[in-house]
């Protein structure tokens, strides 16, 4: 992706369309804008393949917000990033298609994760540090956008659309799970900072 990105950079820098001052923000440009839409095209796809189309888009309506504002594991490798979040929307799915659950289970399920999330915010990223007031407005963000799900979570109780429901409880297992994960990793590295040989970890 990042040598198909340095082309395209190479290519608008010679037409004159930007500077070569700004290359670097051009290239990451390129690089999100082709991830993303190769990430997109294969879930429409999938969707399409399992005759799930309208839960392949409340999939994305729900979890890229939440994503954002929530924070996660961020890997670093493309493909292996890819292919965990192709696995991760196939098993989504079918799940959903396959299984069933409870509304007054599902209620309390959602609760639960959404209480997860709110706790285990914030979830840093080393390619994109935010400073306090950031973090505060992140914070409100996620907030109202957590009383969001659940309002939905109740719509979907009301109206007896229980896959929709399962989904939702779903995505928020899928940012938990990553969350935890994140924050192992975070401070496994931050332990690995601080170690001095000889002297142990503090």
């Amino acid at each position: 992706m990042r040598k198909v990105a340095k082309l395209l950079t190479d290519y608008v820098i010679k037409k004159s369309m930007v500077d070569e001052a700004d290359r670097e923000v051009y290239e990451y440009g390129f690089v999100i804008t082709l991830e993303v839409g190769l990430f997109l095209v294969a879930s429409l796809f999938i969707a399409l393949k399992l005759d799930m189309v309208l839960e392949g888009i409340f999939f994305f309506v729900i979890f890229s917000p939440l994503r954002s504002y929530a924070g996660g594991l961020h890997l670093e490798k493309f493909w292996i990033c890819f292919v965990l979040s192709c696995l991760t929307y196939i098993t989504t799915l079918l799940v959903v298609k396959n299984l069933c659950l409870h509304e007054f289970v599902s209620l309390i399920v959602l609760f639960a994760l959404e209480v997860f999330v709110y706790v285990l915010y914030p979830v840093e990223n080393r390619n994109r540090e935010i400073n306090e007031e950031e973090n505060k407005c992140f914070n409100i963000k996620l907030m109202k956008y957590l009383c969001l799900d659940f309002f939905i979570g109740i719509v979907c109780t009301i109206f007896e659309k229980d896959s929709y429901f399962l989904e939702l409880n779903i995505i928020f297992l899928i940012v938990v799970i990553t969350m935890l994960i994140g924050k192992c990793r975070n401070h496994l590295k931050n332990v690995c900072k601080s170690y001095v040989p000889g002297k142990g970890l503090w």
